[in-house]
């Protein structure tokens, strides 16, 4: 966690939100869509590239953070980063299921069979730390920013194949890192 003040307190208003809405408060789930909606369709945007997807998406992950808010645990990480992984597993999906239909030369998401969620953050983050520099980075703009391998090596100036491997090998360190 950062040391920034204004981070903690917008953290602490989420939470706050987020309790309210597990209490089924409709004023709490439209602060938090004002708050959050336009940070969540950038990420949703980046990992589609359609809009309507992307707001479809977010729809849906805004109906699921109203229904699943009780199960928000503010000691498993911040109600950013679980609102966002939920609007991530909707994208990813969504993605899942159009790959199977018109198939990609992307890898599979074998993060997704990893045994732990986005709630894991401390684990998560301590096992990213352990991670090649590279391989960390990959990881992240793959998984976090939302940017395609291809971008990745576009943006990074490295070579698709090497992009794919660090990619595969700092998936494969993280999945043993957390099984610990």
């Amino acid at each position: 966690m950062s040391g920034n003040a204004t981070g903690s307190v917008a953290d602490d208003g989420l939470g706050q939100l987020l309790r309210r809405c597990a209490e089924r408060d409709p004023q709490a789930l439209k602060a938090i869509y004002d708050a959050m909606a336009p940070t969540m369709l950038g990420v949703a945007l980046r990992l589609l590239r359609n809009r309507p997807h992307a707001e479809e998406t977010l729809q849906d992950a805004f109906l699921q953070i109203w229904r699943n808010a009780d199960r928000y645990d503010q000691s498993r990480g911040s109600p950013k980063a679980w609102m966002i992984g939920i609007l991530r597993y909707r994208a990813l999906d969504r993605l899942e299921t159009e790959r199977r239909h018109t198939g990609t030369d992307e890898l599979p998401d074998v993060a997704a069979d990893m045994p732990v969620g986005i709630e894991d953050s401390r684990a998560l983050a301590t096992c990213l730390e352990e991670l090649p520099e590279t391989w960390r980075k990959s990881v992240m703009l793959s998984y976090v920013e939302g940017y395609s391998h291809s971008e990745i090596a576009e943006r990074t100036d490295t070579p698709l194949g090497t992009v794919k491997s660090w990619i595969v090998r700092a998936l494969a360190a993280l999945k043993k890192c957390m099984e610990r």
